[in-house]
Protein backbone atom coordinates (compact mmCIF):
# COMPACT_ATOMS: atom_id res chain seq x y z
CA UNK A 1 0.00 0.00 0.00
CA UNK A 2 1.34 3.39 -0.98
CA UNK A 3 0.90 6.19 1.55
CA UNK A 4 0.66 9.79 0.51
CA UNK A 5 1.03 13.11 2.26
CA UNK A 6 -2.22 14.89 3.07
CA UNK A 7 -2.73 18.19 4.81
CA UNK A 8 -3.84 18.18 8.42
CA UNK A 9 -5.65 21.51 8.78
CA UNK A 10 -6.29 23.60 11.86
CA UNK A 11 -8.86 26.38 11.83
CA UNK A 12 -9.82 29.34 13.99
CA UNK A 13 -13.31 30.70 14.62
CA UNK A 14 -13.28 34.33 13.46
CA UNK A 15 -16.72 35.66 14.40
CA UNK A 16 -19.91 35.01 16.38
CA UNK A 17 -21.44 33.26 13.37
CA UNK A 18 -18.91 30.45 13.66
CA UNK A 19 -17.06 31.29 10.45
CA UNK A 20 -13.84 29.29 10.17
CA UNK A 21 -10.53 30.55 8.85
CA UNK A 22 -7.63 28.26 8.00
CA UNK A 23 -4.85 28.75 10.54
CA UNK A 24 -2.19 26.17 9.60
CA UNK A 25 -1.71 23.02 7.54
CA UNK A 26 0.66 20.19 8.40
CA UNK A 27 1.61 17.23 6.18
CA UNK A 28 0.65 13.78 7.54
CA UNK A 29 1.06 10.41 5.83
CA UNK A 30 -2.38 8.97 5.12
CA UNK A 31 -3.91 6.90 2.36
CA UNK A 32 -6.75 4.73 3.61
CA UNK A 33 -6.94 4.71 7.42
CA UNK A 34 -9.00 7.24 9.38
CA UNK A 35 -6.51 9.17 11.55
CA UNK A 36 -7.56 10.96 14.74
CA UNK A 37 -5.91 13.93 16.36
CA UNK A 38 -6.27 15.78 19.65
CA UNK A 39 -5.77 19.32 20.92
CA UNK A 40 -3.67 19.62 24.09
CA UNK A 41 -5.08 22.50 26.16
CA UNK A 42 -2.87 22.01 29.24
CA UNK A 43 0.33 21.45 27.28
CA UNK A 44 -0.64 24.34 25.02
CA UNK A 45 -1.08 26.62 28.02
CA UNK A 46 2.62 26.11 28.79
CA UNK A 47 4.11 25.91 25.30
CA UNK A 48 1.85 27.43 22.66
CA UNK A 49 -1.05 25.73 20.88
CA UNK A 50 -0.22 22.05 20.55
CA UNK A 51 -1.94 19.37 18.47
CA UNK A 52 -1.04 15.66 18.54
CA UNK A 53 -1.91 13.31 15.69
CA UNK A 54 -1.34 9.77 14.52
CA UNK A 55 0.03 8.99 11.07
CA UNK A 56 0.46 6.11 8.67
CA UNK A 57 4.23 6.50 9.05
CA UNK A 58 3.78 4.59 12.36
CA UNK A 59 4.60 7.68 14.47
CA UNK A 60 2.80 10.11 16.77
CA UNK A 61 3.43 13.74 15.75
CA UNK A 62 3.28 16.88 17.93
CA UNK A 63 2.70 20.22 16.18
CA UNK A 64 2.71 23.75 17.59
CA UNK A 65 0.07 25.60 15.56
CA UNK A 66 1.42 28.99 16.70
CA UNK A 67 4.90 28.55 15.25
CA UNK A 68 5.46 30.12 11.86
CA UNK A 69 8.36 27.81 11.04
CA UNK A 70 9.37 24.33 12.22
CA UNK A 71 5.95 23.56 13.68
CA UNK A 72 6.82 19.89 14.29
CA UNK A 73 7.96 19.80 17.93
CA UNK A 74 8.20 16.07 18.60
CA UNK A 75 7.73 12.65 17.03
CA UNK A 76 7.19 9.45 19.03
CA UNK A 77 8.29 6.21 17.40
CA UNK A 78 7.41 2.72 18.62
CA UNK A 79 4.43 1.47 16.64
CA UNK A 80 4.71 -1.17 13.92
CA UNK A 81 1.50 -0.19 12.10
CA UNK A 82 -0.25 3.08 11.20
CA UNK A 83 -1.19 5.10 14.31
CA UNK A 84 -4.96 5.63 14.16
CA UNK A 85 -5.84 7.39 17.42
CA UNK A 86 -4.29 9.38 20.25
CA UNK A 87 -5.75 10.45 23.59
CA UNK A 88 -4.50 12.17 26.76
CA UNK A 89 -5.57 11.56 30.35
CA UNK A 90 -7.10 14.51 32.24
CA UNK A 91 -3.81 16.18 33.26
CA UNK A 92 -1.97 15.27 30.04
CA UNK A 93 0.71 13.36 31.94
CA UNK A 94 -0.08 10.23 29.90
CA UNK A 95 -0.72 9.87 26.17
CA UNK A 96 -2.22 6.69 24.75
CA UNK A 97 -1.77 5.88 21.06
CA UNK A 98 -3.29 2.95 19.19
CA UNK A 99 -2.38 1.48 15.84
CA UNK A 100 -3.97 -0.60 13.09
CA UNK A 101 -2.57 -3.86 14.51
CA UNK A 102 -4.38 -3.30 17.83
CA UNK A 103 -1.33 -2.26 19.83
CA UNK A 104 -1.80 0.48 22.42
CA UNK A 105 1.21 2.35 23.82
CA UNK A 106 0.88 4.55 26.90
CA UNK A 107 3.51 7.29 26.85
CA UNK A 108 4.47 9.09 30.07
CA UNK A 109 5.49 12.72 29.80
CA UNK A 110 8.84 13.48 31.33
CA UNK A 111 8.52 15.61 34.46
CA UNK A 112 10.84 18.63 34.50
Amino acid sequence: MHTKMVDYNTFRVVDNEGTLQLKRSFPIEQSSHPIRSIFCPLMSFRQGACVVTGSEDMCVHFFDVERAARAAVNKLQGHSAPVLDVSFNCDESLLASSDASGMVIVWRREQK
